[in-house]
């Protein structure tokens, strides 16, 4: 039995700024994304590291709307604290907050000008989350 589930959270440039300065994702709950039971049903036979990469797509397709470079935060967090959304997205999902970086194991990052439809996958680049500061970086530049 998991205690631990990934979840992926899209990030806007306040996060960022909250990660770097408080070490946390501030909030009661936070909106993110991650394999659910109902993914799993839906897909029993599936492999799981596909599952895991549809929802690291779904939160990368939520964190560019509006034209925003995209961000993507993957977290491991426990099971008790995520809970699975009854409509929409099969991998939405809510969670507990504040969320404290030390859960935080990887940013990925989308080139400017992503097209985030969600027609095609999306690239995004990996970073560990101790390359936060050159993350905030590249969206400075």
């Amino acid at each position: 039995m998991r205690t631990t589930r990934r979840v992926y959270f899209p990030l806007t440039a306040a996060d960022l700024s909250a990660l770097q300065e408080a070490r946390q994702l501030p909030g009661e709950t936070r909106d993110g994304f991650a394999v659910t039971e109902v993914l799993e049903q839906a897909q029993p036979s599936e492999d799981p590291e596909v599952l895991e990469f549809g929802a690291l797509q779904d939160a990368a397709v939520a964190a560019g709307t509006g034209g925003a470079r995209v961000v993507v935060a993957a977290a491991d967090v426990e099971d008790a604290a995520v809970h699975e959304q009854e409509e929409g997205i099969e991998t939405a999902v809510a969670v507990d907050g504040p969320l404290a970086q030390q859960r935080l194991v990887s940013l990925h990052l989308g080139d400017p000008g992503l097209d985030v439809t969600g027609e095609e996958d999306l690239e995004l680049s990996w970073y560990d989350i101790t390359e936060l500061d050159l993350v905030v970086a590249e969206l400075d530049r």
